[in-house]
């Protein structure tokens, strides 16, 4: 859950052209990319999950590991020009992968990529299937990060979830985590809950807090079309989360944060000093990142694609295109499902929304010399009339959301984007 991702390419080749308008960060003297890994299989579906995560496909686990090993191989020619200086494995339930497994995909990767010596390694987590032995086999594969699903810690609200772990649970692999090497931990947690009570949200996170983790992902739960919690609240089984509630504990979670040290970097995103996630940075940073596995989506020679969603297609497609390549030579990546070029202006809107969820807004010299624009005159109408709201701010050059806008934040956005083409 930590995540932060036209014309068709269906026939995508690797390409070695530059990376166009994306922001251009180095790693080891080379142009920084960063990989991330979509392990799709999960024990259960949770019904707020709108993820790209499948439960009761076990067997197709077997392949999937030598297609994503494959696919990284299939990328490597496009990516030698690049410094890899984070990997991130999500899902799905990343942490279901055996360590065979997951010690064949980190040797592809590190033997395909220029991996640097201080990369950050983070692969997701739920506390349910953690054991010592499999955190002590992770560390040593060069896992450096943990990002542990928690969401909440009243066993009322897990049920609500439809999480499989308990409080105590969340207790014990925290203790393993730590016992096993991991000084980098994330716990992600989610209030706004239906029927929640702000002093219940509270107590969550005070015993959140005496874990001590380095890095917390606190989001307001949303209620996404499609999933099991959307069925139950079309049908009036339950009611819809109370927004002023989410926004009560929104803005006391800011406060008792900052109170324990933590730098609120993003809107749903705190740190110790130095634990920014890196990883993630590099999207709300709109830098190039390549994705492998189903429904794995990329940002890459300044294209914008994602891989076929189901596993069976995607280990399939990834097989197509290693044998036409074996025969040919040269074959298109049919794992592709579609993409498109972003233009300039969807470019611009795009590092406007996202820059705009950092506390470091957007600056706007910068601005200007990546797309020869001003912020000021691309989005006149916009920044004009949430000034004017008491949603966004300048100050030192940069552009942000006030306290306020960080409530309002999708206000804010949905005047940011690009009008549609006209038919």
């Amino acid at each position: 859950m930590e995540r932060a991702g036209g014309g068709c390419y269906p026939r995508y080749m690797a390409s070695t052209s530059p990376v166009g308008q994306q922001t251009v960060r180095m790693s080891g003297g080379k142009p920084a990319l960063a990989l991330y890994l979509h392990i799709p299989f999960c024990s259960s579906k949770c019904g707020y999950c709108d993820f790209n995560s499948y439960e009761g496909l076990e067997h197709l686990v077997p392949e999937y590991t030598p297609a994503l090993v494959h696919e990284l191989e299939l990328w490597a020619p496009a990516a030698r020009t690049f410094g890899v200086d984070t990997v991130f494995f999500g899902g799905g339930t990343p942490s279901l992968t055996t360590l065979d497994d997951m010690s064949a995909i980190v040797a592809a990767v590190r033997e395909q990529y220029d991996i640097a010596p201080d990369a950050e390694w983070t692969l997701e987590a739920n506390p349910t299937e953690l054991t010592r032995e499999h955190l002590e086999g992770l560390r040593h594969l060069g896992i450096n990060r943990l990002s542990m699903g928690v969401q909440s810690m009243r066993p009322d609200e897990l049920e609500l979830l439809e999480r499989a772990h308990t409080p105590e649970r969340v207790v014990q692999a925290v203790e393993d985590a730590r016992a096993a090497g991991f000084d980098n931990l994330n716990l992600d947690l989610i209030f706004g809950l239906i029927g929640q009570r702000p002093e219940h949200w509270q107590e969550t996170l005070e015993r959140v807090l005496q874990f001590r983790p380095e890095h917390l992902s606190c989001y307001a739960l949303t209620v996404e079309p499609g999933t099991a919690l959307y069925y139950r609240v079309q049908k009036g089984q339950l009611p819809d989360p109370d927004p002023d509630i989410a926004a009560e504990e929104y803005e006391w979670t800011r406060e008792r944060l900052a109170r324990d040290g933590y730098q609120q970097y993003e809107i749903s995103n705190w740190a110790k000093p130095g634990r920014a996630c890196r990883h993630n940075l590099v999207y709300w940073r709109a830098e190039p990142y390549l994705g492998f596995g189903a429904g794995a989506h990329s940002f890459f020679a300044g294209q914008r694609f994602a891989n076929v969603d189901a596993p069976n297609r995607y280990e399939e497609a990834v097989a197509a295109t290693v044998e036409a390549r074996a025969t040919t030579g040269s074959a298109a990546m049919q794992q592709i499902a579609g993409g498109e070029t972003p233009d300039h202006t969807t470019q611009m809107a795009d590092a406007m929304i996202l820059g705009l969820r950092l506390m470091e807004g957007v600056g706007l010299e910068e601005f200007t010399t990546r797309f020869g624009a001003r912020v000021e005159d691309a989005f006149a109408d916009a920044l004009a009339k949430h000034t004017r709201l008491g949603l966004i701010e300048v100050a030192d050059g940069r552009l942000r959301l006030t306290s306020r806008g960080l409530l309002l934040s999708n206000e804010v956005f949905v005047d940011l984007l690009p009008d549609p083409p006209e038919e």
